[in-house]
């Protein structure tokens, strides 16, 4: 069994108002996280369609979903699902903790050469 890997990304007053967002870039993976309903969420900066970064695209607080800004297509906050096209396959979703002032994000187990 793997250990919980979490990386703190920021702190709470930097994503405390919805729409706020912040990149953070740890070992290979590059990941947006931001305020919306009071939430926050973590999911793979990069569009898994056309490689453009998704902090810069449009929220949509109805549906939970972020859009990439090249191409239109959806992704879903929660789950990194492709929601619209011309994205197809997902971005990586990470959960979010916060521990005091800190927001973390958990990290899969990094990858072990053979």
């Amino acid at each position: 069994m793997s250990e919980r890997r979490l990386v703190r990304v920021g702190s709470v007053s930097e994503l405390a108002e919805d729409g706020q967002r912040l990149v953070a870039e740890i070992d290979e993976h590059e990941i947006l996280v931001l305020v919306l309903g009071g939430q926050r969420y973590a999911i793979g900066n990069i569009c898994s369609h056309d490689e453009v970064w998704l902090d810069d695209g449009t929220l949509h607080p109805e549906s939970c979903e972020i859009e990439c800004p090249m191409h239109e297509g959806r992704f879903d906050l929660r789950t990194g699902a492709a929601t619209h096209l011309p994205c197809e396959r997902p971005v990586p979703s990470y959960p979010v903790v916060v521990d005091g002032d800190d927001v973390l994000v958990e990290l899969p187990p990094p990858a072990t050469g053979d």
